[in-house]
């Protein structure tokens, strides 16, 4: 009879000592997992404060250019006062009342005190109805002056990271991973 409690009781413990090794490898799991998650969050608070200090918005060329064209160059000014250069940026302007929408394509804006001024868009679309009072009598569209343009900026970091900012300055991560657009190649 003794043998037999005394082998119940090394089972027992046994048992308990499986038992806390396993709970001690879980708790060890999610401790890990804690680590990554908050080191993760580090990273993004990291890219995050990087991607705020890029920023654009609308300027007015019409002075500069005035003596080349009538109408007024849709411009803007983009600073990018992060610690890395900025990819594949996209300054999106968007005159409402005109139901109009221009797009600048920017490679790369590297780091800087000094603003850059991105003049001229590389697509244009009108797209929805037009305000009335700006239908010229020759049935073409009056756009606002450029300082008067809503202005989004889009960008990747240089941590693959997309990021939007929004007429009114709010930022937000659009995507992550994002691999940088292709070089174009020009061929003779």
């Amino acid at each position: 009879m003794g043998l037999l409690v005394a082998a119940i009781l090394a089972v027992l413990v046994a048992g308990g000592a499986v038992y806390l090794g396993w709970a001690a490898l879980q708790a060890a799991r999610r401790a890990a997992s804690a680590v990554g998650e908050l080191a993760a969050l580090y990273r993004l608070a990291d890219d995050r404060r990087d991607a705020e200090r890029v920023c654009a918005w609308a300027v007015s060329e019409r002075e500069t250019f005035e003596k080349i064209i009538t109408r007024g160059v849709v411009g803007a000014a983009v600073r990018n006062a992060g610690q890395a250069p900025v990819y594949d940026v996209e300054i999106v302007f968007h005159d409402p009342p005109a139901a109009w929408t221009a797009i600048r394509r920017v490679r790369i804006v590297p780091p800087g005190e000094q603003p850059e001024v991105y003049a001229g868009f590389d697509q244009e679309q009108t797209d929805g109805p037009v305000d009335r009072d700006r239908i010229n009598d020759d049935g073409t569209i009056r756009l606002a002056p450029s300082a008067d343009m809503h202005v989004e900026l889009r960008f990747t970091d240089a941590s693959g990271r997309r990021w939007q900012r929004d007429d009114k300055g709010v930022l937000n991560l659009t995507a992550e991973n994002v691999p940088r657009a292709p070089v174009a190649v020009e061929t003779a």
